[in-house]
């Protein structure tokens, strides 16, 4: 079989850095000492091999990372995700798949890293937590993910409102991982009859930058018809609250 990469039709060049990481959790080492990941007929001819960044963690040797991630906000996310939690907490083992490109004409980085995931998750892996959007997914779903299935930007980016507004801002609404395309994440606030139409707003755009649009402080963007959106750089301070992005931000105004 073979496997298509996801395109970027729209590449704009920016000399920015795109990343994607992923955290596998499973019940001890599924590897042994000659890891074969199987990735043949799984990823695309041309993926940035010589970028992965594979790395197993057992928890005897450093129980702060390993516990970092399933601890604190994430650990709630996890809940919402994975309901109960007694597997990832008696895990003994984890495995962070990193790979980092610069300015990618494509999104082969994207496919690599979730095809090392699912062989892991084929090995044994049972929990797999995509760092950058913040999400959770079952190791058997991300298994069992087709390697020639289409590109959707849902799958890799998140989006979070906030239930507390902020005052002279509304609710946050932002969303979380567009650094997998070397692109900054987007934030606005709105009124709470606001958030479902800024969110879809939100999801456009990011399929846009995804697929290789920029956007630049002072562009304006029409919606419907009726809503105007002017495009600055986020900067926490002030009205403008802190969303802890992990990443550089564009707000929407």
């Amino acid at each position: 079989m073979t496997i298509e990469p996801w395109t970027r039709p729209a590449f704009q060049p920016t000399g920015a850095t795109a990343t994607a990481m992923l955290v596998v959790f499973a019940d001890d080492d599924v590897l042994g000492a000659a890891p074969d990941l199987q990735l043949k007929g799984m990823v695309p001819a041309g993926s940035p091999v010589a970028a992965l960044d594979l790395r197993g963690h057992h928890h005897a040797d450093g129980p702060e990372w390993m516990d970092g991630w399933r601890g604190g906000a994430v650990r709630t996310i996890a809940e919402r995700d994975l309901g109960d939690l007694g597997r990832l907490d008696d895990a003994k083992c984890c495995y962070s798949v990193t790979v980092t490109v610069d300015d990618p004409r494509d999104l082969t980085h994207l496919q690599l890293a979730w095809a090392v995931a699912a062989a892991l998750a084929r090995q044994g892996a049972f929990a797999v937590l995509d760092v950058h959007a913040v999400t959770w997914l079952p190791g058997p779903a991300v298994a069992d993910l087709p390697a020639d299935r289409p590109f959707v930007v849902q799958r890799e980016v998140s989006l979070t409102a906030e239930t507390t507004p902020a005052p002279g801002f509304g609710h946050p609404v932002h969303t979380r991982g567009m650094v997998k395309f070397g692109r900054p994440d987007l934030v606005a606030g709105v009124a709470a009859d606001g958030i479902e139409h800024t969110a879809q707003v939100l999801n456009h755009l990011a399929r846009m930058l995804a697929e290789g649009h920029v956007l630049t402080p002072g562009q304006l963007l029409r919606f419907d018809g009726q809503r105007t959106l002017r495009v600055e750089p986020y900067e926490p301070g002030g009205a403008v609250p802190e969303v802890n992005l992990n990443n550089e931000g564009l707000l929407l105004v």
